[in-house]
């Protein structure tokens, strides 16, 4: 058996705190799937043993002790450790307060056009762009779109100003949209609407889990999308992308007074 190194269990770490949450398949509000610790094996709960002073270490069990973890946070033990051992504090705290926030309003919605949609081939012209702008405004005045929300993709970096000027350019141009829970490449605006070049090279992003729960208490069910950067100088980091819409056919939009999950930086 391969011996574990710290090296070997801080890159796992970093696999850790970048997925939070299986992402093969949909799952419900109520218990979503949990990435495990070190191992990344898809649960629905895990055990975790974390430093809360000096000498001192706490078993919590996520996420039924998720109270417990978060009193332990606010006396200010999430500080001790090594820098692994505080990553594993965060990753704790986030899968806790995701799940907070998929179960803040109790019930089933009565109303539901987003379940039926496969978010792991979805459109991108479907999703907001920007979060909080909308396509025209990013697309004549972008500078009055307000900045993008911290915590949540932002599929405009990916947008080129450039003009569709080669043959050759314009017949590699495609639909936009992810394939397997993938997007790699640019955007173009063109006379045929918003079409994609795709580049296994380029920047984009991963969607790692999508969950289904009404996050903002108005009956109406939502998908939550939790995806991270991929590509080249991509920062391993957990993003948000909370989604709703009225009817099958229209684009989707971020749930109104919904209270988006802030994830903090990586400790040092």
């Amino acid at each position: 058996m391969s011996r574990i190194t710290p090296h070997l269990v801080f890159c796992l770490l970093l696999s850790f705190q970048a997925t939070g949450f299986a992402s093969s398949h949909a799952t419900s509000a109520a218990s979503p799937y949990f990435s495990a610790p070190y191992t990344g094996e898809k649960v629905k709960e895990y055990k975790i043993q974390l430093p809360t002073s000096r000498y001192e270490k706490e078993t919590f069990n996520i996420p039924k002790d998720c109270g417990k973890l978060n009193s332990r946070l606010l006396e200010g033990n999430g500080h001790w450790g090594n820098s692994i051992e505080r990553r594993l504090w965060m990753k704790a705290d986030d899968d806790c307060r995701y799940l907070n926030f998929l179960n803040k309003y109790s019930g089933k919605a009565s109303q539901d056009y987003v379940s039926n949609y496969d978010f792991y081939n979805a459109n991108i012209t479907d999703l907001p762009l920007r979060p909080g702008c909308d396509l025209n405004l990013l697309l004549h005045n972008p500078a009055a779109c307000p900045p993008p929300m911290q915590g949540m993709p932002n599929f405009s970096m990916f947008m080129s100003t450039m003009p569709m000027q080669q043959t050759r350019e314009k017949e590699n141009l495609k639909d936009c949209r992810f394939e397997n829970g993938l997007f790699r490449g640019y955007i173009y605006h063109t006379g045929m609407g918003l079409r994609c070049i795709r580049d296994s090279k380029a920047p984009g992003y991963r969607i790692l889990s999508v969950d289904f729960a009404d996050v903002n208490g108005d009956d109406c069910q939502d998908a939550v999308l939790r995806m991270m950067p991929v590509g080249r100088g991509a920062r391993p980091s957990l993003l948000v992308l909370p989604l709703t819409r009225c009817g099958n056919d229209e684009k989707f939009i971020l749930p109104p007074g919904s209270d988006y999950p802030r994830f903090g930086p990586d400790p040092e």
